[in-house]
């Protein structure tokens, strides 16, 4: 008998719930925020990488309750493909902040979905590479940006000497 695959609602809350556990203040408000945005992600952007019958099936689960019917219905080997769109720069925050903690939770979940064999590694590989390139494009980007900031603080400051 095959072990029934945990849907994506299970696998997000038991993730954030171990990722807010004793978090207090904007730690836990920058969490709860990529969450939040994270399920904005898979409702809006599923209909790009669904089949038709997943697609159909989440029609229906629509019917019942539009609200996280992704979510209810779909499983890890979808949530690896909408991962690889949520690290794409229209779903990161402007502020580098928010935005290092958005690439530090989808690493660690990438990461968990693999550590619990939830998805197999050989058959994701193009989205697993697309997750790994759109967090290390969007770090290089972010050490960039701090480094145009502290030249830019040190120009200014040797200007009035």
């Amino acid at each position: 008998m095959t072990k029934p695959q945990p849907t994506i609602d299970t696998i997000l809350e038991q993730f954030f719930a171990r990722q807010l556990a004793g978090k207090k203040g904007i730690t836990l408000r920058r969490i709860e925020e990529v969450e939040e945005n994270l399920r904005a992600c898979l409702e809006s952007e599923a209909h790009r990488i669904l089949v038709t019958s997943d697609l159909l099936l989440l029609a229906a689960e629509r019917e019942f309750d539009p609200t996280g019917a992704v979510s209810r219905v779909m499983h890890a080997d979808d949530l690896i493909f909408v991962l690889s769109i949520f690290v794409q720069p229209q779903w990161l925050p402007l502020d580098p902040v928010q935005r290092r903690a958005q690439l530090r939770l989808v690493d660690a979940l990438t990461g968990s979905l693999l550590g619990a064999r939830l998805v197999n590694r050989d058959e994701l590989c193009c989205p697993l590479l697309d997750i790994r390139a759109g967090i290390d494009r969007s770090k290089a980007e972010l050490r960039q940006e701090r480094g145009r900031v502290s030249t830019g603080s040190r120009e200014t400051s040797y200007r009035g000497r």
